[in-house]
């Protein structure tokens, strides 16, 4: 594994993130990220990409422990990172084709039990149709769970059985986008 240095927070060059999206994380969602990050066990390495929020970067950061890497990189930047990652973690994007780019282009290099998180899943329409089309319909994702906007999956070969049940599982979510957008066109025709 070749060694690389902490790089400072950069944002994602599909264009400046997921509006639907809140830009910083609830309380709840910062706390998973860092129980995440304080289990790996050394050497492991971090990968965050798209738009990813300061406060996504300062939760993994802080707890990342010694031999714990933790890369910030531009989406584009696959090939710099060698090796497999342990956790990925990939900020709000849109449009669609910018969020399919991503988890087709990150989310093979996750070793198995590795995790996912998206921000932004099940709360931005192309995201998630995105990581639906990719990673939720994929023999090779687990659908662990949400806080909020922050999806996170556990990279695993699911039998067919399995894929039916995590199948279920994220389309009980749609709801949740559903109610997300139907608020959203609310508030525009108000404020109009």
């Amino acid at each position: 594994m070749a060694a690389h240095a902490r790089v400072p927070f950069v944002t994602g060059n599909g264009g400046p993130g997921c509006g639907s999206v809140a830009p910083v994380l609830s309380p709840a969602q910062v706390s998973l990220l860092q129980a995440c990050t304080r289990v790996l066990v050394a050497p492991a390495r971090v990968v965050m990409t798209g738009s990813v929020s300061p406060d996504a970067v300062e939760a993994i950061q802080g707890e990342a422990g010694p031999g714990v890497e933790v890369l910030v990189v531009e989406p584009g930047e696959v090939a710099r990172v060698d090796g497999s990652i342990d956790v990925l973690f990939i900020g709000p994007a849109a449009p669609y084709s910018v969020a399919a780019e991503l988890l087709h282009r990150w989310a093979g290099r996750v070793a198995p039990g590795g995790l996912l998180f998206v921000h932004g899943a099940f709360a931005a329409p192309p995201l998630t149709a995105a990581l639906l089309r990719t990673i939720g319909s994929s023999r090779g994702w687990r659908y662990y769970g949400r806080e909020g906007e922050l999806a996170e999956y556990v990279r695993a070969d699911l039998s067919h059985g399995e894929r039916m049940l995590d199948a279920m599982a994220q389309v009980a979510q749609v709801g949740y986008l559903a109610r997300r957008v139907a608020r959203r066109r609310l508030a525009s025709r108000h404020d109009a």
